[in-house]
């Protein structure tokens, strides 16, 4: 870190302690992000802030690793532009957002002074609570707040960027403790917000790293990726279970530029399965790696970047494997549709399981990007999606909550025309895709598929993660849980026994079907012995059955 400006003496940040910081926290917050994920309030396995936000900050370390030049500007717009791009959760877009002002502070800067970083942090709130439609006190936003707050008391007193860091982490702690009296569901769990406590932690990393050399951060690095290779190569895949592999991400990648020939040898040591194939100035690489980053550090070194693909061999297997257990499913594949022009309206939805991809797409889907509740999918993978389909016309439905807000991201940065539909579960989803109809006007498309959302009520059957309280009821690791809407509606010990209550609390007088979506994890018998039981206690419903193969979820219902 330089501690005096070229001409001023004041203390300084160049773009070499804005590389370490970034990469540092990286590292820092990936040890960190199962505290993190423990604080969140409902005890449902989904897409938790501190996994979340850990991959939004790796996708800025790896453009922060990549970069060659000197502007600290530069590298500050460059990881927010990854980071953005690599967003997973509504935290993760937060921490983009963060990113992105700080960037937005520093611009066009070679040598920032330390009063320069205190007043783009104060940009960094601004972005930040711009990207929420409906700002909520006592989250992230107010951590940020009052990290932004110490970082200017600081900066007016003239310290070091130490110091600086040190005092935006205790006006971080303080706002952070008071989140818990601000919102009913923290303070009836007994704990802090989540993301606000993410937030922390990422300062505390950048604090780590300038208190470091970026080759010992580097080596830690190197270290954490050994150790996982090493505990994948010890665990032997067992029927039934995700497969284990020593080297379960297959990467590829095109390299424009003149590598030398001993790359071929640098990228061996660093995985099996390699395919190096060079074409006048571009080569194109395959690899299977325990360590994605190591290979695209290696391979900036000798040129730009192009169509990077990463894919998880050990999901894939596990996924392949699943639908291929004896399952009759009840959805036919479509047949080929009319391909689509321009003026017509591309839709893309956001969904998980075999069955589910196979009942969006059969209702007009046109791409289904995969992500629920375990793993968001990235602002990245949507805005990809979008560009691929020939339509200038898009509408996305995020079928999460956790998504709207990555999903809105691509709205800003796709010259199409890009309408989000704010469908929170896979039984909304489903709604709008029926209420559209595609001779109809874009307009009018959007206003029948808002609100058909109305129409339906959404269901969901889990379990419980950890013991906790909820609306006064006592939670138990294990049970199972009733959501209706996204509320927690019952629970219970027995499958069945959860899944009928829950329908009926679901129903009116007037509903008159109930779909049924069972996952994975279900028999196609024990799926129908809960249909002909919720036909026996509600002899006016209609009740459809349909495998959905979702995970994580027994069964997913919608009424109407």
């Amino acid at each position: 870190m330089n501690e005096k400006a070229e001409n001023s003496g004041e203390p300084t940040i160049t773009a070499a302690d804005y590389q370490k910081m970034i990469v540092g926290a990286s590292l820092f917050f990936d040890r960190e992000k199962e505290a993190i994920n423990a604080l969140n309030v409902f005890p449902v396995p989904d897409g938790d802030t501190g996994t979340n936000m850990s991959m939004t900050l790796a996708a800025a370390a790896e453009a922060a690793l990549g970069y060659r030049g000197d502007f600290v500007g530069e590298i500050a717009l460059q990881t927010a532009s990854s980071a953005l791009m690599g967003a997973r959760g509504n935290s993760g877009v937060i921490l983009s957002q963060l990113l992105r002002g700080i960037a937005r502070g520093l611009q066009d800067k070679k040598i920032a002074s330390t009063a320069d970083l205190s007043r783009a942090f104060q940009y960094g709130v601004v972005y930040a609570y711009k990207a929420v439609a409906k700002p909520v006190e006592g989250t992230i936003l107010t951590v940020a707040r009052g990290t932004a707050r110490g970082a200017r008391s600081a900066a007016r007193s003239g310290a070091n960027l130490i110091r600086i860091i040190e005092t935006a982490i205790e006006g971080g702690r303080e706002a952070l403790a008071r989140t818990t009296a601000m919102l009913p569901a923290l303070k009836e769990a007994g704990v802090v917000d989540a993301g606000g406590l993410g937030l922390v932690v990422f300062l505390e990393g950048c604090l780590f790293s300038v208190q470091h050399a970026l080759g010992e951060i580097l080596a830690r690095r190197k270290a954490a990726a050994a150790a996982k290779k090493q505990g994948a190569a010890e665990t032997k895949a067992a029927p039934g279970k995700p497969l284990e592999l020593a080297y379960p991400y297959c990467t590829e990648l095109i390299i424009r530029g003149t590598p030398p020939e001993e790359l071929q040898q640098k990228l061996a040591q660093l995985g099996d399965s390699l395919i190096l194939v060079r074409q006048n100035d571009i080569s194109k690489v395959h690899l299977h790696t325990a360590d994605p980053g190591a290979i695209l550090s290696l391979c900036a070194a000798y040129g730009s970047l192009h169509e990077i693909k990463i894919d998880n061999m050990a999901d894939q297997h596990h996924h392949i494997s699943r639908w291929q257990t004896p399952v009759e499913t009840v959805i036919a594949r479509p047949g080929p549709k009319k391909p689509k022009s321009e003026e017509d309206i591309g839709i893309i939805a956001v969904s998980f399981g075999e069955g589910l991809k196979e009942l969006f797409l059969n209702l007009g889907a046109d791409e289904i990007v995969y992500g629920g509740q375990t793993m968001n999918p990235r602002v990245e993978d949507l805005f990809n999606a979008v560009q691929q389909i020939p339509t200038d016309r898009v509408i996305i439905l995020p079928n999460n909550k956790n998504i709207q807000m990555v999903a809105s991201q691509v709205q800003k940065l796709s010259a199409k025309e890009v309408t989000v539909i704010d469908t929170r579960s896979i039984a909304q989803g489903m709604a709008a895709l029926i209420a559209f109809n595609p001779v109809a006007a874009f307009d009018s498309n959007i206003s029948s598929m808002e609100a058909s959302l109305k129409q339906v009520k959404s269901g969901e059957v889990t379990y419980a993660t950890r013991d906790t309280s909820i609306g006064g009821n006592k939670i138990k690791k294990g049970s199972f849980l009733g959501l209706h809407d996204g509320e927690l509606c019952c629970g219970g010990e027995e499958l069945a026994h959860t899944t009928l209550k829950l329908i009926g609390r679901m129903l009116d007088d007037d509903d008159e079907l109930v779909t049924i979506l069972y996952g994975k994890e279900i028999s196609r018998g024990e799926a129908e012995g809960l249909t002909k039981a919720v036909a026996e206690a509600h002899p006016h419903l209609e009740v459809e059955l349909k495998f959905g193969g979702q995970p994580i979820y027994y069964y997913i219902l919608a009424v109407e």
